[in-house]
């Protein structure tokens, strides 16, 4: 006879199949509820979680899906025991990726692959990233300086393209590099489109973007290996694992492809609302601004200067805990049927987890809708419950986690670091409401009059 485990580890009887499904909705014949999701997918997650509680059934992209939501149940969901990324994501998302990156692979080739890219993105590697963080920040600075007033997400969209240019495939800033920013925007948007390729259509256009992006990365290894940059691609190209195995060509360029999506799409949307937050809690920027003018003043930047910037860093997180940035997980497919609070889990069904949602549970977070960075001082961070804080996945590093997260800090602190350094900006006559976005910003852009700061 089979036995069950149930999430605390016992030994149940397998009566698995009288336990009641978790509560919620299959919506309409066929679609379920994706028009839905694809509709406000932040508001999805947010009014069923209200409605039905921390695990809730759904039908999305075909397949019928449970969410979990919560530190707990984002635990049980991260469990490989119960649930694989193998053949867990919905075909749109697996084509957009080229069939074959990180976020679609799980067991020991996840754990390789992933150990691999991580060099990319240890402390020691970033002291080689800074330098290009700072050319590209100086170069922008000087171009906002002279418009004086301007639209900042546009300007974060340009700088960030030419940034992600410069760390992925080695570009310098500038016309060229935001060129391939525009690329980008169109593949992102396959991701919330209806998933039929008509060529001419939102889908189609994604997927002609990403084959333009593999082929202009593929150009990008062959430079590379003719000569060597200091670069995100080139610590890839020579990364080893402890048993000397490598990333083949193919498994570079659908990596960096991941990578370069994630790293644009974060860049711009955590610069935005980096700069938005500064304008409207002054005194938060001006603790942040003694705080750089006492360990960061002036000169080159570098990990031993940015690790001393800790409220800076409590910023950072508050941010990404805060904003409606990401949503969810990408998706899981249940390996076995389980149970999770006497709900029946059924193998075969997909699963996912809400991220800003589980960011947002008053149990863990006191008044969630405040914006405070003093929750995340070193001793109250210590306090956490594993995985409350998932602003970009949970787990082990070399898990599911996004391997650029701790990137994404480094290049809030240089950014502002050089803000705070000489300038200040106000906030325009304007609509701050968030839009729908797959990555949702001020629906006017932010808007901002920037100049020199004067004490």
């Amino acid at each position: 006879m089979q036995i069950q485990k149930n999430f605390q580890g016992k030994d149940t009887e397998p009566n698995i199949n009288s336990k009641p499904l978790p509560p919620g909705s299959f919506g309409l014949p066929l679609i379920g509820e994706t028009i839905a999701l694809a509709w406000d997918i932040h508001s999805f997650y947010r009014q069923r979680l209200k409605k039905y509680g921390p695990v809730f059934k759904t039908h999305l992209f075909g397949k019928p899906v449970i969410v979990f939501i919560g530190p707990e149940a984002f635990t049980f969901f991260l469990n490989q025991e119960y649930f694989t990324r193998e053949n867990g994501n919905p075909q749109p998302v697996r084509e957009l990726l080229d069939w074959d990156a990180l976020p679609l692979l799980d067991g020991e080739e996840h754990r390789r692959r992933k150990r691999l890219i991580l060099q990319a993105f240890m402390p020691q590697a970033f002291d080689k990233y800074i330098p290009v963080m700072e050319q590209n920040a100086a170069y922008y600075l000087e171009r906002w300086e002279k418009l004086g007033s301007f639209t900042w997400l546009t300007e974060y969209r340009k700088m960030c393209a030419s940034l992600s240019n410069a760390l992925f495939v080695g570009q310098t800033p500038g016309s060229d590099s935001e060129a391939v920013g525009k690329i980008m925007d169109t593949f992102i948007k396959g991701f919330s489109a209806v998933p039929i390729n008509l060529g001419f259509n939102a889908y189609g256009k994604a997927l002609k973007s990403r084959d333009w992006l593999l082929d202009y990365i593929n150009r990008a290894i062959a430079q590379h290996q003719e000569q060597p940059q200091q670069d995100i691609l080139e610590v890839l190209l020579t990364a080893r694992g402890e048993d000397g195995s490598t990333l083949t060509n193919d498994q570079l360029r659908r990596e960096v492809l991941h990578l370069f999506f994630a790293a644009y799409s974060g860049f711009y949307v955590a610069l935005t609302l980096l700069s938005l937050t500064l304008a409207q809690h002054p005194e938060i920027m001006a603790r942040a601004r003694q705080e750089v003018n006492q360990f960061a003043g002036d000169g080159a930047l570098n990990m031993e200067r940015l690790q001393k910037l800790v409220y800076l860093e409590q910023i950072t997180k508050e941010i990404r805990r805060f904003y409606p940035i990401n949503a969810a997980t990408f998706f899981a497919k249940v390996k076995t049927d389980c149970e999770y609070k006497d709900f029946r889990i059924p193998k075969g069904w997909g699963a996912v987890a809400g991220i800003h949602t589980t960011m947002h549970m008053p149990q863990v977070f006191s008044e969630p809708e405040s914006f405070k960075p003093c929750r995340f001082a070193p001793e109250q961070f210590a306090t956490l419950p594993p995985n409350s804080y998932v602003p970009q996945g949970g787990g082990a590093k070399d898990g599911h986690r996004c391997p650029g997260e701790d990137m994404i800090t480094v290049l809030l602190k240089v950014m502002a670091v050089h803000l705070l350094r000489r300038y200040t900006w106000e906030l325009l006559p304007q609509n701050l409401e968030f839009n729908r976005d797959l990555f949702p910003t001020p629906r006017d852009g932010l808007k901002v009059r920037f100049g020199i700061y004067s004490p």
